[in-house]
Parts: C-alpha cells; structure tokens; sequence
C-alpha cells in the first residue's frame, strides 16, 4: 500500500513532464475556452485526465506514489503562480494579453479571427452588456480569462 514500486523521483518526472505539456494545450486552445466552457470542452478535460492518469503515476499503484504526485502538482501550481505574480514577462507568456476586438465602435476583425470568436459569440457578449449595436461601444476587450469587458460610450 505504501511501498512504491517505482524510485521516488519518477513520480515528480512524469508528474512535471504531464502537467507542462497539459498547460501548454490548454495554452494552444486560447482565451475564449478558458471563459467559456461547453460541454465538449468538459468532456475532453474528462478524457485528458483519464488518459494521463497512468503517465502521472505509471504503474505504481502505492499511496506515496500518489501523494507525490499531488504533492509536485501542487507545488509546480504554487511555484507558477508566485513567478507569474512576482515576474510580469512571465504572466504575459503564460497568459497572454488582452486583445481590444472593439475600439470605438469599429469591430476588429482580424482579433477576431486570430481567437477563434465568432460574430454570434462576440454579439452575444454585447447583449450581455446590454449593447445591441457596435457602434455604442466605447471599447470591448477580450480577457485573458476569455471574458469579454466592454466599455460602452455615455451619451
């Protein structure tokens, strides 16, 4: 139960190998997943997380083995957090910049195409803010979270 079958350091390995080259994925599919999260979207966290459950442990079944691996998850988490806290180059890699998709009134087409947002998805944003028309807006800009803020113009 507590013996692991593996050395000690291939957990925290595989642990590190699979958690980069997962938030490099979730990196590659852009802000608008990370705001908006449909139902295909759960469904293939759910299989990611089922496919790398044996990349992460291998085939050491033990508790330690486990509790490392949480442990390593946990902390390359922590240890992420505090660089993108501490080093604002490091945040700008990792998550991006916000993109202006609306400036005065003119929608930016370009933006909208390089992430992926649709006209329905970017008009649905704006009645979400109570905009119907975007000509009213001041400026909208797409979070690096994947919400969209817009700042429409006091009349």
């Amino acid at each position: 139960m507590w013996q692991m079958t593996s050395p000690w350091y291939e957990p925290i390995i595989r642990g590190t190998v699979v958690y980069l080259f997962i938030f490099l994925v979730v990196r590659i599919l852009g802000k608008k997943k990370l705001g908006e999260l449909a139902l295909f979207d759960l469904v293939l966290l759910i299989i990611m997380s089922a496919a790398v459950r044996n990349a992460i442990i291998g085939l050491d079944q033990s508790i330690t083995a486990g509790l490392i691996c949480v442990s390593v998850l946990g902390v390359l988490n922590t240890l992420i957090n505090n660089l993108s806290f501490h080093f604002r180059w490091f945040e700008k890699i990792l998550e991006g910049q916000p993109e202006v998709i609306i400036l005065n009134g003119k929608i930016h087409k370009k933006v909208l195409k390089r992430e992926k947002i649709s006209d329905a998805e970017l008009f649905e944003a704006l009645r979400e803010h109570e905009i119907m028309n975007p000509e009213d807006v001041k400026c909208a800009i797409l979070e690096t979270d994947g919400k969209i803020s817009v700042i429409r113009y006091v009349h």
